[in-house]
């Protein structure tokens, strides 16, 4: 499963910076949602409705060292992100600590994206 999990991450920053909306819809879970640092819900992320509308362009994906962690069914997957994107406002950068929950599921890929933790950086 780690292997499905690392193939699809990669597949995922590809599709992501590519603006590729269709493409990236076959890898996340139907319920996909995203959660804060306290673990608050928050659903689906403004952010990634502004990329599918295109109205937000990310330009960078710059992530540190990887941590996985596999729990049955789950692949825990922790990295800091620096993200370049493009929008209404100008061309800004945010690092951020992104959790993500990779599920085993039935598609030609084997898994799928059912949660997004937005963590602050620990990067130096």
């Amino acid at each position: 499963m780690e292997t499905n999990v690392a193939r699809a991450e990669d597949a995922l920053r590809q599709l992501v910076l590519a603006q590729d909306v269709a493409g990236l819809q076959p890898w996340l879970s139907p319920a996909l949602f995203f959660s804060d640092a306290a673990g608050q819900w928050l659903g689906g992320h403004p952010c990634l409705g502004e990329w599918s509308a295109r109205r937000l362009q990310l330009t960078a994906l710059e992530q540190g060292a990887v941590e996985m962690l596999v729990c049955g069914q789950l692949v825990l997957v922790s990295s800091d992100v620096r993200l370049g994107y493009a929008g209404e406002q100008g061309n800004q950068v945010c690092a951020m600590r992104l959790l993500r929950v990779w599920a085993s599921c039935s598609s030609p890929a084997g898994v799928h994206l059912l949660s997004i933790g937005v963590l602050p950086w620990r990067g130096g």
